[in-house]
């Protein structure tokens, strides 16, 4: 059978309590309440010992006495039974917020303590960095990307930023879906694996999911959220702010820039340009002619020299370097 003591210390450590709940604490209440008294004080000094602290004396004491200010012993029974009810009830109210409160009061507690710091993550134009997160999610980024992450999920959800491109493999959690920032969209999944696209510089977002389902929202725009599943792409537009699914035939070919791979299929040239810049750290420019021509290739580890040629041969273009940059010339597409 469940004691008094073993049930309040069960009420403190719940973050929201039954009507069942409140009918036993109005009752416990006509009573001696020095058992709440103890279990507030216990679950303060066990939080505390948890984190392995030495807080000083006047901390102590502040926090001990904010405690005992809410919890407050009924007066003499010689005292006008209406003023002891009033009482009563103004106990009950107090003791019933500091139960609802407890939870918030640890979890306040615990960041107070153990605070929640941010890291950020690299990848320059040229490099591809791998991250592994706290709960064993592993982050591909790509080159010209940044990521930014806690070092420790401690809310209901685990959450990241990203600008610029980035493969996911997400350890799965029934209990913390896991929330992709990348400018105006947020994707949220359980568990799956899939691809972001939101270079700042491009004109569109894409999401590209390989395994599993991941849910979609614009933040700024009327779209409802969308779900995708293996195999489906969503692109943003960020300019009209127009959303499309679609099916592609291979995701795993959206991702293989992992193995320093390029594959294109109809993609416009200025797509394919913001790609070899960033994997190959150099500037490129186009005429403006040429910027919505698109491409069906694979540049399949290839150095610099040969990518600018084949693109040459691709478009009817070509290349011509001046300074550290280079710059694509030509008729255009018909």
């Amino acid at each position: 059978m469940e004691t008094i003591v073993k049930r309040l210390e069960r009420l403190y450590n719940t973050e929201n309590l039954t009507p069942e709940d409140r009918r036993w604490l109005a009752e416990y209440l006509q009573g001696d309440v020095s058992e709440l008294y103890l279990v507030a004080l216990e679950g303060f000094s066990r939080d505390a010992l948890e984190k392995k602290i030495s807080l000083s004396g006047e901390a102590s004491d502040q926090i001990l006495n904010n405690i005992h200010q809410r919890i407050i012993k009924p007066p003499p029974r010689k005292v006008f039974p209406l003023w002891r009810l009033l009482v009563k009830i103004a106990v009950a109210a107090s003791v019933t917020a500091i139960f609802s409160a407890g939870y918030i009061f640890r979890k306040q507690l615990d960041n107070w303590l153990n605070p929640v710091t941010y890291q950020e993550t690299i990848a320059l134009n040229g490099e591809i960095k791998l991250i592994t997160l706290p709960d064993g999610t592993t982050i591909c980024l790509n080159a010209g990307s940044r990521l930014r992450y806690p070092d420790k999920f401690k809310q209901n959800t685990r959450e990241v930023n990203l600008t610029g491109e980035a493969f996911f493999k997400v350890a799965h959690d029934n209990s913390k879906p896991f929330v992709i920032h990348s400018g105006k969209i947020k994707t949220t999944v359980l568990g799956t694996s899939f691809n972001v696209k939101a270079y700042t510089e491009d004109k569109s977002v894409k999401i590209t999911v390989v395994s599993g389902k991941v849910g979609v929202v614009p933040t700024v725009s009327k779209h409802a959220a969308v779900l995708l599943t293996a195999n489906m792409q969503m692109v943003y537009n960020k300019t009209s702010q127009k959303l499309i699914t679609e099916k592609v035939e291979d995701a795993s070919s959206v991702i293989s820039w992992q193995q320093g791979k390029l594959q294109y299929y109809n993609t416009p040239l200025f797509d394919v340009l913001a790609d070899v810049q960033r994997k190959y750290n150099v500037k490129i420019r186009a005429d403006k002619n040429l910027l919505n021509c698109t491409l069906y290739a694979d540049f399949n580890n290839m150095p610099l020299e040969k990518v600018l040629k084949l693109t040459e041969a691709l478009i009817n273009a070509h290349f011509k370097k001046e300074g550290d940059a280079y710059t694509l010339k030509g008729k255009g597409c018909n």
